[in-house]
């Protein structure tokens, strides 16, 4: 997201430096656009004041951020936010900007004042009509029939849900692959948390998926280029997002401007830009608890329902010429929702909110 945005910004002649703390998978290798200013944080914070200081830091940290408009970029899974973080961010940041009206709504039922709120949408890179790799989307479907799903190993990404389903609608002989890009395995790790599953040996094995006559199940453990992102996407027939809840939903629109159709919970901040139709999944609300980030008291979230998962899956393995087209109309719902367009809007609302 970051990483979209700043490339975006470039693009329209704006200088920026990038501070680089250290956080929650730090890389130090992770590449930024070309373009960049990186700066370790001890230095900038002895450099003059920005005019704009514009961060996605976890509330906790606030005090980092530096400028004479101080912008958080802000996300959260669920309907309500925990109220020490309501605090943090009235008294860390002069406007808070959120990705979608569910994180607005979020933000305002725990007692934030909306007068602060922002809303602008993230955006895409996948090329759109016009572009010369298009044609490629509209290939015909080749075995095996291939669905997507990009999510970390976290409980609430709904994977166990999914890799039930999917054990559930097929047998080997179909001809059918699961492929989940994920970038890490907590099951390598030297703690597991709360909000992690134990790994993703664990998960496949208690899903029946390493059984004979499971369907295949392909397992990608790594940070991909821009270049390799936009190639999984591409080399799928469905993509599959079967969250408990999304602030927004990077990979349900880099999905649908993939032109694939989207399988997906319907509830939270993807419903802004998603079409409607049946594979928004249908949900039980459970308190999010433990499968959060920071316990937040009464805070929902949504449990997609399996059997339905099962079912979509299933037709659309079962409709290709069908499903195919669900793709192309999903392609151009979001089409729009560029990077450039997101930057643009972001721009605008900085330059509102420093007079």
């Amino acid at each position: 997201m970051g990483r979209g945005y700043l490339a975006a910004f470039l693009r329209r002649g704006i200088r920026l430096a990038a501070i680089s703390p250290r956080g929650f998978l730090y890389d130090a290798a992770f590449p930024l656009p070309a373009g960049i200013v990186e700066l370790p944080s001890a230095l900038a914070r002895t450099l003059p004041e920005p005019d704009v200081g514009l961060g996605c830091i976890h509330p906790p940290r606030l005090d980092r951020l530096r400028g004479r408009l101080r912008a958080n970029l802000f996300v959260w899974e669920a309907d309500r936010v925990p109220p020490a973080w309501v605090e943090l961010l009235a008294a860390g940041a002069d406007v808070i900007i959120v990705p979608s009206s569910f994180t607005r709504d979020a933000l305002v039922l725990s007692g934030f004042p909306g007068e602060k709120i922002e809303v602008v949408r993230y955006g895409h890179d996948i090329p759109v009509a016009g572009d010369s790799e298009v044609p490629a989307l509209d290939r015909a479907p080749e075995p095996p029939f291939t669905f997507l799903c990009v999510a970390s190993p976290h409980r609430r990404k709904g994977v166990l849900e999914l890799l039930a389903a999917y054990a559930a609608a097929f047998r080997i002989d179909d001809g059918v692959l699961l492929r989940i890009k994920t970038t890490y395995d907590p099951g390598a790790a030297r703690t597991r948390r709360s909000f992690e599953i134990p790994s993703w040996a664990r998960a496949l094995e208690e899903a029946g998926l390493g059984r004979a006559g499971a369907p295949a199940v392909d397992l990608v453990v790594a940070r991909c280029s821009d270049e390799e992102a936009r190639g999984l996407y591409l080399d799928a027939d469905v993509v599959v997002a079967p969250s408990w809840g999304e602030s927004f939903g990077l990979a349900i629109l880099e999905g649908l401007a993939s032109g694939k159709p989207v399988v997906t919970t319907g509830w939270g901040g993807a419903l802004d830009f998603l079409p409607p139709g049946p594979d928004l999944l249908p949900f039980r609300t459970i308190e999010g608890g433990d499968a959060l980030y920071e316990p937040a008291s009464g805070a929902l979230q949504a449990v997609p329902d399996v059997d339905a998962l099962r079912q979509r899956l299933r037709w659309h393995f079962e409709h290709r010429e069908e499903s195919a087209a669900l793709g192309r109309v999903a392609r151009q719902a979001a089409a729009p929702l560029t990077w450039d367009a997101a930057a643009a809007d972001l721009f605008r609302v900085l330059k509102k909110r420093s007079g």
